[in-house]
């Protein structure tokens, strides 16, 4: 019902705020923590000892620059002034995924890990029942994004600027340019690159780098791309059952005080 549909997004909204409030007090917490970690491996000698190995130009195996943060800085949702991301009440918002600015995610969508929908420069919209899955970028280089309805955009998959219709299949590691255009009911080869400003027509089967024509698509595999969509959303409920609604920022922050000794 609309009542209950209401309440539950308020009810998301103050866990929201109680969750961001819980970073900060976390963030804070952890400030002196992490200086007295470094100050205990200074002591220990592991930074001397690495410290000739990256001025001789060894390598750097050992270590990357995010792993060397103690603490977990990074969000699900970042606001640009007046440019804040829009999430519906039954969308799943992967732990690592990442929404930037003028994004917005409609009914029972899914973005999975590692993906970002960027709308720092103009505005991203995922209709709904789409998903996104892993790491793949979309964003708006000063013209909009939009994605339509039952649209499945495979991993690795870059969109620029671009305009998805309802019911597409958009293969893994595609890439779609700045003014491209995907009419509904039409479906992309893994890797298939559309070139900017290119239109792909409604019914085809298109692929290839640059893309091209590959033959029509019959009317079962027209309905079968809306079958992937409801089921990819499916397997994303199961992920939203494994996930707390506040994170577990908590948990490295008590991890990181064991390990000092500090409890």
């Amino acid at each position: 019902p609309p009542l209950a549909s209401t309440r539950r997004a308020r009810l998301r909204v103050c866990l929201r705020s109680v969750a961001m409030a819980l970073r900060n007090a976390l963030a804070r917490a952890a400030a002196p923590l992490r200086g007295a970690a470094q100050a205990q491996l200074s002591s220990a000698g592991v930074i001397g000892t690495l410290a000739p190995l990256a001025r001789a130009g060894a390598p750097r195996h050992y270590r990357n620059p995010v792993e060397n943060e103690l603490y977990d800085r990074s969000r699900q949702e970042y606001s640009l002034g007046n440019r804040v991301p829009s999430v519906a009440a039954d969308a799943w918002i992967a732990p690592n995924a990442t929404l930037i600015g003028d994004t917005d995610v409609a009914d029972q969508c899914s973005v999975w890990h590692g993906a970002v929908l960027k709308g720092d420069l103009g505005p991203v919209r995922l209709g709904a029942f789409s998903n996104v899955q892993e790491r793949c970028v979309i964003d708006a280089a000063g013209a909009a994004t939009r994605i339509g309805q039952y649209v499945t955009v495979g991993t690795c998959t870059s969109i620029s600027s671009a305009v998805v219709e309802d019911n597409v299949l958009v293969g893994a590691r595609s890439v779609l340019g700045a003014g491209s255009y995907v009419e509904a009911n039409a479906a992309l080869e893994a890797g298939t690159v559309v070139e900017p400003g290119q239109l792909i027509p409604s019914g085809q089967l298109w692929g290839g780098n640059p893309a091209r024509y590959v033959r029509d698509l019959d009317g079962n595999e027209v309905l079968e791309i809306q079958t992937i969509a409801k089921n990819v959303y499916g397997v994303a409920a199961d992920h939203a059952d494994q996930q707390t609604p506040w994170g577990l920022d908590y948990v490295q922050a008590e991890a990181l005080r064991r390990a000092l000794g500090r409890e």
